[in-house]
């Protein structure tokens, strides 16, 4: 499958944006440790550049994220000078500042979208924000977009206190005109690495990947996606993944493949999600656009080599026999890491532990 993905081409399809570290909260499942802003994040004129850059590179879909992005000033201009670049842009926000006049400026501005991060009802939200009363932020960040017609997202992470409510969560999601979910699980990393008693554990996906195969096959609203941290393999892949194009089942990692993050200060990354400085960690980052052009970080025939250099052998333990490893290449290179500390070992997989347990054959 990497043969294919390299007969395609490298060049970042996506992207993934962190405005500014900055934030307005500081909540226990945050990979990114964010609160302060980082130091000497982008100027206006330098992240304009940056976002010249991506499209000539032939980028089509970015996140605008945090941080809280809407601490960043200059938001609205990068999303409508990306959007009129033909680039399809959305946001993701926490929801406790946003108002009408932000829905108004994102609908003008041409975003696709603006998400929200909401992590279960009232008490499991607001316990995961640590602020009493986060959950009433979103909701009224929901009542700003059906006001100004701006299309709505949302974003949950998966932790102890609110996967068994999936189901009940989505009917209400449908309530409050939310168009697209997108489900994703807490990986032990940045903040959340400090609650481990939050995280599920790998048996928890016995009962939490058949319920999402569930949720997709229903001919209910609103849509659900789902994160590149579930999976991978089994009976339950094709409706995991299954979104009407050719190949419904996961093709690996595609970070500095097809993918890209950028950090607020110009760090570059083939993943966001992937640790960095706040968590003591350098090894994922590629290099500084103050210092190279992402064009020349990008086209670097040794970047990104965890994945553009990946051969089987460097898979260990469980992976390193299965039958899918080839395709797969380890899951999430982000769950793997944080999980195990090891690139290329991910005990967080449905295939092993269904497997492990005797629900499915090797």
């Amino acid at each position: 499958m990497l043969l294919l993905i390299q007969k395609l081409g490298y060049f970042p399809r996506t992207a993934v944006w962190e405005l500014t570290l900055g934030c307005n909260l500081c909540c226990r499942h945050c990979g990114s440790r964010a609160g302060q802003p980082r130091e000497r994040e982008l100027t206006a004129d330098e992240a304009f550049r940056l976002a010249d850059e991506l499209v000539d590179l032939g980028l089509e879909r970015i996140t605008l994220s945090g941080g809280e992005p809407t601490l960043c000033e200059y938001w609205v201009e990068l999303g409508a000078r990306l959007v009129k670049a033909g680039v399809k842009v959305n946001l993701i926000s926490n929801g406790m500042g946003w108002n009408g006049d932000h829905a108004r400026r994102a609908k003008e501005a041409g975003f696709e979208s603006a998400a929200f991060s909401v992590d279960g009802f009232a008490f499991a939200h607001d316990y995961i924000r640590g602020v009493e009363g986060a959950f009433d932020h979103v909701l009224e960040a929901f009542a700003a977009c059906r006001e100004a017609g701006l299309p709505i997202g949302c974003v949950t992470t998966v932790y102890k206190h609110n996967w068994r409510d999936l189901r009940k969560l989505r009917a209400f999601l449908h309530e409050q005109g939310v168009r697209s979910w997108q489900v994703q699980i807490g990986n032990p990393a940045g903040n959340m690495s400090d609650h481990p008693d939050l995280v599920i554990v790998p048996q928890d996906l016995l009962e939490i990947v058949p319920e999402l195969a569930a949720l997709r096959r229903e001919d209910e609203k609103p849509d659900v996606y789902i994160g590149d941290n579930v999976g991978y393999f089994g009976p339950y892949e094709k409706d995991l993944r299954d979104t009407g194009r050719e190949i419904d089942f996961w093709l690996g990692c595609r970070a500095g493949l097809q993918v890209v993050g950028i950090e607020s200060d110009g760090g570059i990354k083939g993943c966001l999600s992937l640790p960095s400085e706040l968590n003591r960690e350098d090894r994922f980052l590629e290099g500084n656009v103050r210092r190279r052009s992402l064009t020349d970080i990008w086209c670097d025939p040794d970047a990104f080599s965890y994945n553009r250099k990946f051969n089987v052998s460097r898979l260990s333990g469980f992976c390193a026999l299965c039958k899918y490893n080839e395709v797969c290449r380890g899951g999430c290179l982000w769950t793997a890491f944080s999980h195990s500390g090891d690139r290329y070992e991910n005990p967080f997989c449905y295939y092993r532990v269904a497997v492990e347990a005797g629900v499915l054959e090797p």
